[in-house]
């Protein structure tokens, strides 16, 4: 499943990680039932690395946050579920996130709903 966002933006980053010297490594994205969920960034060269995500890109805004314009999960292979429409390549600009906390196929689909529902009705 591929999502395009009209821009969820992350809340601010925890304080504990930023605390102990991670910096912003961590972003919460809220979804529309009101559940956070917790997203690592990931060089754009170590996406091949991962499987069985929830990956969203994102650009930075002026305050800091992250502003999600893209996502998508990835497969046993490390595939994007839907390469049609997910970039072949993540461009420079891009903040690219992973979750990794979604256990199940149907966990990381009720996630990307979930997160899509806020932006639309962010856009509404």
């Amino acid at each position: 499943m591929v999502a395009v966002l009209s821009s969820v933006l992350s809340d601010q980053p925890p304080d504990f990680p930023r605390k102990a010297g991670l910096g912003d490594r961590f972003h919460y994205f809220r979804g529309r039932s009101g559940r956070r969920y917790l997203f690592s960034t990931v060089a754009r060269t170590e996406l091949d690395d991962f499987c069985l995500a929830v990956v969203i890109l994102a650009k930075r805004t002026a305050d800091g946050r992250l502003a999600a314009y893209a996502m998508t999960t990835l497969d046993r292979s490390g595939r994007p579920d839907d390469n049609r429409r997910w970039p072949p390549t993540v461009p420079a600009d891009a903040v690219v996130l992973v979750h990794l906390l979604a256990e199940s196929e149907a966990d990381r689909r009720d996630l990307i709903e979930d997160l899509t529902t806020a932006a639309l009705s962010l856009a509404a």
